[in-house]
């Protein structure tokens, strides 16, 4: 089960104290560099990029920015749902992974070209109400019609959650808080 951890300013402030004091980063098979507020993101993104020789197994993720993705050597893209139509522009050998919502969301990203897409939210969070583990078994089956893998999101916090996604026979999990807590 993939497990696919997503940064947030409020936790990720300071990167080096984040990599030595969230231990279940060092678990996540995908690492995503989430900040669409900052002032500098190339800044940040150079920051997050040094990590990746301590973090071997894990593949770091940059948000949108194909031209610094490829510059800083990223292992791939995660596109907003409002930008799913530039998975077009990235390189073949980077993954390439979207942020959906609703089955048009997932069939513009299947026929994108995107490897992964998030379907969120899973369960309860900050971010509108919970969809459900049936809706991620539709969403799943969906995206497997394109061979496109989907990772569930939002209010993952726990093992018992993590389980009822795994049992959606979804690629893995995405999120925050899990990776954060524990």
């Amino acid at each position: 089960m993939i497990k696919y951890a997503i940064t947030d300013p409020l936790y990720y402030q300071n990167l080096s104290y984040a990599f030595c004091h969230y231990p279940r980063l060092k678990d996540a098979d995908f690492l995503l560099l989430r900040d669409k507020n900052a002032k500098d993101y190339f800044a940040l993104a150079c920051e997050f990029m040094k990590f990746k020789q301590v973090f071997k197994k894990t593949k770091f993720i940059l948000q949108n920015d194909i031209k610094l993705a490829i510059l800083l050597n990223a292992d791939g893209l995660h596109f907003s749902s409002n930008n799913i139509c530039a998975i077009k522009n990235a390189p073949q050998n980077m993954l390439k992974i979207a942020s959906t919502h609703n089955d048009d969301e997932i069939i513009l990203a299947c026929e994108s070209g995107a490897d992964f897409i998030t379907f969120s939210p899973i369960f309860e969070c900050n971010k509108g109400a919970p969809k459900g583990i049936d809706a991620l078994k539709k969403a799943t089956k969906l995206a497997s019609d394109y061979k496109v893998k989907t990772l569930g999101l939002g209010g993952v916090n726990n093992a018992s959650k993590i389980a009822r996604i795994k049992s959606t026979k979804c690629a893995g999990f995405a999120g925050i808080s899990y990776f954060v807590s524990g």
